[in-house]
């Protein structure tokens, strides 16, 4: 059950307490410290990120109910059984304890296919337990099926976190200015503008060559709303925040109206 594969969590940290908005921060409470790459996704190709694997890192630390021991006990006895110490893979262990289990109830409870959502949850759990690499197998199984059990009785709370953001993800996707990922997971923002304005600040660059594309002829935001060309015209890629929205929005709203008058 239990094979050697090399795992490394590219990404740690989340969410610190709580999905909400986190007072005045426009970025949530979203842990922008290490290496990120940020970007703003619009339309079609920002709708097709929105699923439960690039949520996990918005969920992170949200559900922290604690598992009966019973259920780790039982799990640890029969993963002891098993276990070949030259085989020791912590986070795919878990994995084999955690996966079937939670997507039954998930079947049992939501009425649909949900191996996706499922793994999602796994995963938040299982890396949490998985942080570090178990050197015996009594290590190993304590820490694999305590991820599986832990996943297990924070089913309900993270299936809403995921539902929340995947809701979140869906409509910002529709707006002109697009939703934002960081390391591929969605930032769960209350104002895109003014959070890429403010990770501008603490010197994390964000891509937003798909938002807008400017030059003194006015900004090709959505061709509905501007009717202006941007071939041959280089993407912006450092995305202003607050000050670039109001003036891009000006431009096209100013130079439609100029077009129309003439």
């Amino acid at each position: 059950m239990f094979r050697t594969i090399v795992f490394s969590v590219a990404i740690s940290s989340g969410l610190l307490s709580s999905v909400a908005f986190a007072g005045d921060d426009p970025c949530g409470n979203f842990d922008f410290t290490g290496g990120l790459a940020c970007k703003i996704e619009v339309s079609g190709g920002c709708s097709a990120q929105c699923q439960p694997f690039n949520f996990e890192v918005g969920c992170t630390g949200q559900c922290v109910a604690v598992a009966q021991p019973a259920c780790v006990d039982t799990c640890g006895v029969s993963c002891l059984k098993e276990c070949d110490p030259a085989l020791l893979d912590c986070f795919e262990g878990c994995h084999a304890e955690c996966d079937a289990p939670v997507q039954s109830v998930c079947e049992k409870k939501a009425g649909k296919d949900c191996a996706n959502t499922s793994k999602a949850q796994c995963d938040i759990h299982c890396k949490a337990q998985c942080k570090v690499p178990s050197s015996t197998c009594e290590e190993h199984c304590q820490s694999c099926c305590t991820g599986g059990c832990n996943t297990q009785v924070n089913y309900d709370c993270d299936y809403s976190c995921i539902a929340k953001l995947q809701g979140g993800c869906d409509v910002q996707c529709q707006k002109p200015e697009g939703a934002l990922f960081c390391n591929g997971q969605y930032v769960y923002a209350s104002d895109i503008t003014a959070c890429v304005s403010s990770l501008l600040t603490k010197g994390i660059t964000v891509d937003a060559s798909a938002t807008a594309t400017c030059n003194v002829n006015g900004c090709n935001l959505d061709a509905a709303v501007s009717g202006c060309s941007a071939s041959g015209v280089a993407p912006i890629t450092g995305y202003g925040g607050a000050a670039f929205g109001a003036v891009a929005l000006g431009l096209v709203v100013a130079r439609s109206r100029r077009k129309r008058s003439k």
